[in-house]
């Protein structure tokens, strides 16, 4: 019994995190770099599918249901892209100024 309750203890302590991991090496300036790179290919990316939606939302004209509906789903998804450049925009500006805390403390 007490060696059940001890695999029992021991199974939940890894599944709910309460034992500790060890917490990954912060990411070096050559990392950061790539990351901006994949963040501005992100970027150039979503706004040419922000200007294919903002396209076809100029193009449809009707006021029959579908077109509304269609309308209201390009408007959402035109702001998801929105955010998500916006979200891009300030790792990019992130990763620059943890680049500069590095080469502050003369790292390369």
């Amino acid at each position: 019994m007490p060696r059940t309750m001890c695999a029992f203890v021991l199974a939940f302590a890894v599944l709910t995190g309460v034992v500790g991991v060890c917490p990954a090496a912060p990411p070096s300036p050559a990392d950061l770099m790539r990351s901006i790179e994949t963040a501005r290919k992100a970027i150039a990316e979503n706004e040419t599918i922000l200007a294919a939606y903002g396209n076809e939302l100029r193009t449809l004209v009707g006021n029959d249901p579908a077109s509304a509906k269609r309308r209201e789903e390009i408007r959402i998804l035109k702001q998801y892209y929105a955010h998500a450049i916006e979200d891009y925009r300030a790792k990019i500006t992130d990763d620059y100024r943890k680049i500069q805390e590095y080469k502050a403390r003369g790292v390369q």
